[in-house]
């Protein structure tokens, strides 16, 4: 049986790859397109929902997905803390995959910061660098904010207290507790990362680089099959895809 998608989004870079994974897949089918311009039409049937959009568009996304009870995998990014609150109510109802990348790379450089912030302290300072395309608008990333959350939570800080951006605005030494937060714009990078372990007298790198879209849309993909099925709830990308079936 052919898995039936909707997919939000549909016009973006992302999600114009999703479209096309979907054409050439026999076990999948595009049922329905929402865009900024078009939102889906109120009697489509599908067994999940793929978002990559826009915040205004994904409030939109989340009343239907919940009324229609259909699974939703999102990797909109730049969501206030309302929208963040309102996807979190919509998985009392529905199963919800939100991932601030959906590269298999990518997930499993995550888990390898984490580690590592754990085993070399407090001793070895932190600093994470993103770089992407010219056109991307937030800086930094979702995905550098989501390194520098699991560096945090590794060491016990706070994030928010303990992130940097800017270092010309003050001239001081830098702090025990601090991570670095660097985002460079320009050219046509989909998108690398470097997380950046420097002790005394030795550095630790670690780089994940994205030379193309389809990682992010391959993932989402892979989500979408795995997501319907699941009790309402909020589902971490890495325990679906990465985790032995």
């Amino acid at each position: 049986m052919s898995l039936q998608i909707l997919l939000s989004g549909a016009t973006g870079a992302v999600g114009q790859i999703i479209a096309d994974l979907i054409a050439a897949d026999e076990h999948a089918i595009l049922s329905g397109r929402a865009s900024r311009e078009q939102f889906f039409e109120p009697d489509l049937e599908a067994d999940v929902i793929i978002d990559f959009s826009h915040p205004d568009l994904l409030e939109q996304v989340l009343r239907f997905a919940t009324r229609h009870r259909i699974p939703l995998v999102t990797g909109t990014t730049a969501l206030g803390d309302a929208l963040q609150a309102r996807l979190v109510e919509a998985s009392d109802f529905i199963p919800v995959c939100q991932a601030a990348n959906f590269s298999l790379g990518m997930n499993l450089l995550v888990e390898l910061a984490r580690r590592a912030a754990a085993a070399l302290g407090e001793a070895y300072d932190v600093e994470i660098l993103d770089i992407h395309h010219r056109r991307k608008i937030d800086a930094p990333s979702g995905t550098a904010l989501w390194l520098g959350q699991a560096v945090a939570a590794a060491r016990g800080l706070d994030f928010a207290p303990s992130v940097v951006h800017d270092r010309s605005s003050s001239r001081q030494a830098r702090r025990d507790a601090e991570i670095g937060l660097h985002a460079v714009r320009g050219g046509d990078v989909a998108g690398e990362h470097t997380v950046y372990f420097l002790g005394e007298g030795e550095r630790v790198e670690l780089t994940h680089r994205s030379t193309n879209r389809q990682v992010f849309a391959r993932g989402a993909l892979l989500a979408a099959r795995r997501l319907p099925g699941r009790p309402p709830g909020l589902v971490d990308f890495a325990e679906l895809v990465l985790q032995p079936r």
